[in-house]
């Protein structure tokens, strides 16, 4: 905190030092404020400057007051200010009054004039006009549950280049290019106490290797800055531990001490975790789970099964209940009877309509969602239910590699998802032998198409795709129980999962991304609602957020499969879908 105490006592320093130099220039300092001196005759000013900084700003005015009651009236980009200078000011060399705060939206040429309000007659002198970073949102109070948050837009930005950044992909300290800028954020201890610090960076490829202090209750905490793909992919940093043993107003400072490449990071928030409080910071995320963590949305895409969605609420359940911080948002757009490889079985749905094929609508998706990541689980349909053709293989796999193509053009990354498996056995009077020329039903061995599909899917790892496999584990989970009950079932029609099924979809992916094995070697979900107090309850919100947004979704983003519900204005769903999140906040 000394630091922070030598940088407050320079800076009013240089308040004195610039403000009496009669006729001097506007000036920007490193730290963001601005500078409007004093005017060279008269009482009233006019400046034209264009700042580097853009944001919030408070606009001060030292004045020398000559007698009691004058109005000090400031125009400033557009806007009019007025201020009655205090009684007791009359007589004194020098006078600072605070006469308010305004947004500067763009770092444009910024015009500003000072003076007496229209009318005022008693005299003052202006000394000169000063505008202070100030912080976009308001001064952070410690929450009931002990924690404190410190969001990027209540920050305050001391800088020539870094600002916060509103735009909802981004909603962060940004543009860091300039390693001599900083921030810092005010806030209130009503308990204190010993605090694990969690800082939520970003930084794009080939950027990373920053040193970045952290400065908080006289103790300072270092970090050095790790890629994680994107600049607005943010994950968790755990920096360590400090105490605030006293109430009151506190701050803490983040300061770059070295940049590595281009820029620095992008900050999303900064958290302070009681110790012992039941709400420790995230775990260090796995491999998986950090580039999951760094998305800011998810898009899952897929047909019914993924439509059905049970198995990506119990994906965001543990990712609720394991990183509590985390903002990462997951949007269903399965739809129901969707291929990858736009192929179509004569007389799908008793003639009504074609299957739809991803490919109609996923430009929509790439443009309207806005992706980081696409987790696309296809298969089931796309060997349209015959037996295994080389020319429908070739099919999936080349739509396969085109979703990847069409998904980097974008800068999105794509997960694959093996698809579920097919059990003849609860159909098996309705499925048909081999040999066929038409099937209107199910081949009885389509499950071994699902196979060479999966097995196709899981090869490409090699080439570097990310690929959880589903099929594979639900295959050893189906056979091994049906060896003592016949009457075991994953799917009650053969193909759509039941609650089991579901989660046994989950399970992988959750392997993928990291959970512990007690959870990954159960075969039911208990294992996930009973692994947190509030388990129940957070996979009951994160259904009621997934199931009122999806349709919604589905019809902002457009498709051609008929009978779909057109679900509530999109609008609607997402302030709806707002408050569940909110509510998830508080659960935490």
């Amino acid at each position: 905190m000394t630091s922070l105490l030598l940088r407050c006592w320079l800076c009013a320093e240089i308040w004195f030092r610039c403000f009496p130099a009669l006729g001097a220039s506007v000036e920007q300092l490193p730290d963001g404020r601005i500078l409007f001196p004093s005017p060279t005759t008269g009482d009233t000013a006019n400046w034209e400057f264009k700042p580097t900084r853009w944001g919030r700003y408070d606009i001060e005015a030292t004045v020398s007051v000559l007698a009691a009651g004058p109005e000090l009236q400031v125009d400033i980009a557009g806007e009019t200010m007025t201020v009655r200078l205090p009684a007791n000011a009359a007589g004194a060399d020098r006078t600072t009054v605070r006469v308010g705060r305004f947004y500067l939206a763009k770092a444009e040429p910024l015009r500003v004039s000072a003076g007496p309000k229209p009318g005022s007659t008693a005299p003052f002198t202006l000394r000169g006009i000063a505008l202070h970073p100030a912080p976009e949102g308001e001064v952070v109070v410690q929450k009931p549950t002990g924690e404190i948050l410190l969001r990027a837009h209540d920050a305050t930005t001391h800088s020539v280049t870094m600002r916060y950044e509103p735009a909802t992909n981004k909603n962060c300290l940004g543009y860091w290019v300039n390693p001599a800028d900083w921030a810092d954020w005010e806030f209130t201890v009503l308990k204190p106490g010993a605090f694990n610090v969690e800082v939520w960076q970003g930084c794009g490829n080939g950027n990373g290797g920053s040193d970045v202090d952290v400065e908080v209750g006289g103790e300072r905490l270092s970090f050095v800055v790790e890629e994680t793909g994107h600049f607005q992919n943010f994950v968790p940093r755990r920096l360590g531990r400090v105490k605030l043993a006293t109430p009151g107003k506190h701050t803490l400072v983040i300061q770059p001490q070295r940049k590595q490449a281009s820029a620095v990071m992008d900050v999303r928030k900064v958290r302070l975790v009681p110790v012992g409080s039941g709400a420790e910071p995230a775990p260090e995320p796995a491999p998986g789970a950090r580039d999951f963590l760094a998305a800011r949305r998810v898009v899952f895409l897929g047909d019914s099964i993924t439509y059905g969605g049970e198995w990506v609420e119990f994906v965001e359940t543990w990712l609720r209940l394991t990183y509590p911080g985390t903002e990462v948002e997951l949007l269903n757009l399965g739809l129901p009877s969707e291929t990858v490889s736009g192929l179509s079985e004569p007389g799908h749905a008793g003639g009504a309509f074609p299957r739809p094929g991803v490919h109609e609508r996923l430009g929509r998706v790439l443009e309207k969602a806005r992706p980081d990541l696409i987790v696309a689980c296809y298969g089931m349909n796309d060997g349209i239910y015959y037996p295994w053709s080389e020319e429908r293989a070739k099919a999936f796999q080349d739509s396969m590699r085109r979703l990847r193509e069409r998904a980097a053009h974008q800068g999105v990354r794509v997960l694959h998802v093996t698809p579920p498996v097919f059990d003849p056995i609860p159909i098996l009077g309705r499925t048909l032998p081999a040999g066929l020329a038409e099937y209107p039903s199910p081949y009885r061995g389509y499950n071994e198409v699902l196979d060479r599909y999966s097995e196709w899917l899981v090869a490409q790892r090699k080439s570097g795709w990310e690929v959880v496999d589903a099929h594979g584990p639900m295959n050893r989970v189906l056979d091994g129980h049906r060896r003592t009950d016949p009457k075991f079932l994953l799917a009650g029609d053969g193909v759509h999962a039941n609650t089991q099924g579901n989660w046994l979809i989950a399970r992988e992916f959750l392997r993928h991304l990291g959970a512990p094995s007690a959870l990954v070697s159960s075969e039911t979900p208990d294992a996930l609602v009973k692994s947190h107090p509030h388990g129940v309850e957070v996979l009951k919100l994160v259904q009621r957020r997934q199931r009122g947004q999806k349709d919604a979704w589905l019809t902002h983003v457009g498709h051609v499969r008929p009978g779909m519900s057109k679900g509530k204005p999109l609008a609607e769903a997402d302030r709806e879908a707002a408050a569940v999140a909110e509510e998830l906040r508080a659960l935490r």
